[in-house]
């Protein structure tokens, strides 16, 4: 079955979405031990700004910009459309849970659909066919994605995770 299939990526949402929900209320009750805000530096949130812009060229505009010249392809549509549905699913996921419950839902929720976006690329590699400058484009997407599960990990996580001694007994 592939990752682009509509049952994987509902599946997908779902359980991320229950995961998600399960970190946030494990957070609010202090069970789990991460922080419900994120505590950036100056000198991260000054990363920040502009690893978003950088988030918003490389993570959908030039997506957007390789359907174009594949359009008459119908798995592209299919490949392209399902990552950007999913891109527009967690950023609508982000917003809500960030508000809902605590604003560092927003860490997991990321860290899990960076991981399933960079599978749904390695996916798209076997399906698509490339030229040599939508093949540049789509490495560009990888190696952004590649990069942001390590930002996650390395500068991210650690600004919400307080270790064991946060747990309420």
């Amino acid at each position: 079955m592939a990752v682009n299939n509509g049952l994987i990526l509902i599946i997908f949402i779902l359980i991320t979405t229950l995961l998600a929900t399960g970190y946030g209320f494990g957070v609010k009750a202090q069970r789990l031990p991460f922080t419900a805000e994120i505590g950036y530096s100056e000198k991260q949130l000054q990363f920040l700004r502009w690893w978003i812009k950088l988030a918003l060229i490389a993570g959908v505009l030039l997506p957007i910009c390789l359907l174009v010249p594949a359009s008459s392809q119908p798995s592209s549509w299919v490949f392209w459309g399902s990552y950007l549905l999913i891109v527009a699913v967690q950023l609508i996921i982000e917003r809500i849970f960030s508000r809902w419950l605590v604003p560092s839902t927003v860490v997991p929720i990321g860290f899990f659909y960076t991981a399933f976006r960079l599978w749904q690329l390695l996916s798209g590699f076997t399906q698509l066919t490339f030229s040599y400058l939508t093949l540049v484009g789509f490495g560009i997407v990888v190696l952004f994605w590649v990069a942001n599960l390590v930002m996650l990990m390395v500068m991210v996580i650690p600004t919400v995770f307080v270790g064991e001694e946060s747990i309420s007994q």
